[in-house]
């Protein structure tokens, strides 16, 4: 083992990893997951809380699960180790990613799975999108002109973006049941361009809301409380997803509004419609018994990759 992993270091010292393609296996619940690296690019198991909220949310929704900002695949493998059959519509507009997640689909002959080589916005266009880091599959970049104000550059990639109401003629949807929406300040556009979808389907959102910090971010500040307006136009309501330390899903718990914080780990939220609360009282942190009861027996039986 300590061999293994000397070698390990002296590869990527050469460089020779960003130059070879192999792949490696995880496991999500009893599904074993091939994961391909390819030319460095490689689908790691971020964000291991989404398999427990996941595996509990998948039971509760029919339908198709839509993902905004597929990245690398991260929840894609969350989704089809849970779920096999559960129709899949991935949105990406970086073309690096799609290519790899499409070599990921491939490699694990997942089925029912539609990557679209496009962002959702609130128009047809090309934007820029902003990247943080020198790599090409940032996870951070942002089609939000200046969405982190203090933080350099380092490279532009233009990319699609469409309405949804100009794709989904094309994508052969008879129901949608959970979509997840993480696209780096971008939410806003999103949530308008699939406003048609909500009133529609009545889907359950997985939503991430990057920190205002300050009253004096107002840019964040009035795109957030626009964002939370039309959820209550909508008549949908805000959860909190609460973790321990270790990334672990502990529960949902209800809140008014997403307020003014700076905590990175309270960014996680899922939006429901107000008439599905019932269907999910066990895992609301009022529901404390209930909840406890849930999380051990799910621990027990259902062990994540983080605890294996």
């Amino acid at each position: 083992m300590i061999l293994i992993q000397i070698l390990k270091k002296l590869i990527r010292k050469t460089g020779l990893l960003d130059r070879i393609a192999f792949n490696k296996t995880i496991k999500i619940k009893e599904q074993a997951i091939k994961i391909p690296v390819i030319l460095g690019l490689s689908c790691d198991l971020s964000e291991t809380w989404m398999i427990s909220l996941l595996s509990y949310l998948l039971t509760k929704k029919e339908g198709a699960f839509l993902d905004v900002g597929v990245n690398l695949g991260q929840t894609l493998i969350k989704v089809k180790g849970i779920e096999s059959k559960r129709k899949y519509i991935g949105f990406e507009p970086n073309s690096t990613c799609v290519f790899y997640v499409k070599e990921l689909i491939k490699k694990n002959q997942f089925q029912d799975c539609t990557i679209v080589p496009v962002g959702l916005f609130t128009e047809d266009s090309v934007l820029s999108l902003e990247c943080i880091s020198d790599s090409e599959v940032d996870s951070a970049a942002s089609l939000i002109k200046d969405f982190r104000k203090n933080r350099v550059i380092h490279r532009k990639i233009l990319v699609p973006v469409f309405r949804f109401q100009n794709i989904v003629s094309i994508l052969n949807i008879d129901e949608i049941g959970i979509i997840k929406i993480d696209v780096e300040g971008a939410e806003l556009e999103v949530v308008k361009s699939l406003y048609p979808v909500f009133n529609d389907y009545r889907p359950i959102v997985l939503l991430e809301v990057l920190p205002v910090y300050s009253n004096e971010n107002t840019m964040r500040k009035e795109r957030q409380e626009e964002l939370e307006q039309i959820f209550e136009e909508l008549n949908y309501l805000f959860l909190r997803v609460d973790k321990t330390d270790k990334n672990a899903f502990i529960g949902l718990k209800k809140i008014k509004n997403i307020g003014i914080h700076s905590d990175l780990n309270q960014c996680d939220y899922v939006v429901i419609p107000s008439e599905f609360a019932p269907k999910i009282q066990d895992i609301l942190e009022e529901s404390t018994n209930n909840l406890a009861l849930w999380t051990d027996r799910h621990v027990r039986q259902k062990k994540t990759p983080q605890t294996q």
